[in-house]
C-alpha cells in the first residue's frame, strides 16, 4: 500500500490517499476547502491513473469533511462515517460559521455508516467527537488516527461533543497495537505506536 499525504484548508488538515498496486484508492478525510485545492488533488489522481473507490471520514469536524461533496460529485463516492457524528456532519454550515469560514457550496448530507466496512478495522475512539474512529489495516500495520492521536499529543476536547475522559480511554485501545504500526494523524506528521508509547505524555 502507498500512502500519499496532502495538507489542505486553513487548519492544515491531512488528507490521505491510500492506494494498492492496482491503483484502487481510498480517500481518507478529504479536506479540500478551495477550488485550487480540489484541482491539486484531482490532478494527482488523474496523473497517477488512480481509481477512487471509497472515502473514509475519521470524524465530522469541518476541516475533515470540506471535500466530501467534491469527492462525491467528481468520483461518485459517498463518504463513510460513524453515525454517532451524524449531528456534526449535518451541521457543517454551523461549524463553518463558528470559525468564520464561508462555505462555497452546499454541504453534502448523505453518507454511509462505517459499521458496514469489512476489509478495514474500524476502532471507535470517542473523545474528540462522539463518533471519532480510527481506521486500522493490520496486515500493513497502518493506522489512520484522525484527531484522536497525534505525534506527541492528542486531539482537543473543548469543542461541542468532546470529552477528555472518553479520549483518554480511547487511547488505551491504540497503545495495544503492534509497536511498529505507522500512525497517520489528522494533523502533523506520521509517527509510530512505539514512539508514542515512549514519548507521548498522554499515553
Amino acid at each position: 500500500m502507498q500512502v500519499r499525504t496532502f495538507f489542505f484548508n486553513p487548519f492544515r488538515e491531512c488528507t490521505y490517499l491510500l492506494t494498492d498496486e492496482a491503483g484502487e484508492t481510498t480517500v481518507i478525510d478529504c479536506g479540500c476547502y478551495t477550488i485550487k485545492e480540489q484541482e491539486r488533488l484531482a490532478s494527482y489522481i488523474t496523473a497517477n491513473n488512480l481509481h477512487i473507490n471509497r472515502h473514509l471520514l475519521t470524524h465530522a469536524h469541518l476541516d475533515h469533511v470540506f471535500g466530501a461533496r467534491f469527492i462525491y460529485e467528481r468520483y461518485g463516492v459517498l463518504p463513510i462515517l460513524s453515525e454517532l457524528d451524524d449531528r456534526l456532519f449535518m451541521r457543517l454550515d454551523a461549524q463553518a460559521a463558528a470559525f468564520d469560514l464561508p462555505l462555497t457550496e452546499e454541504p453534502l448530507t448523505q453518507y454511509l455508516p462505517c459499521s458496514e466496512l469489512k476489509d478495514i478495522t474500524v476502532i471507535p475512539t470517542p473523545g474528540h467527537t462522539p463518533g471519532s474512529v480510527c481506521y486500522y489495516l493490520p496486515d500493513e500495520k497502518l493506522l489512520f488516527s484522525g484527531d484522536t492521536l497525534f505525534q506527541g499529543g492528542i486531539g482537543r476536547t473543548d469543542l461541542p461533543g468532546g470529552n477528555y475522559a472518553d479520549l483518554i480511554h480511547s487511547l488505551q485501545k491504540l497503545i495495544t497495537l503492534p509497536p511498529e504500526t505507522t500512525v497517520y494523524p489528522g494533523h502533523g506528521y506520521p509517527t509510530t505506536i512505539r514512539e508514542e508509547q515512549n514519548t507521548n505524555p498522554y499515553l
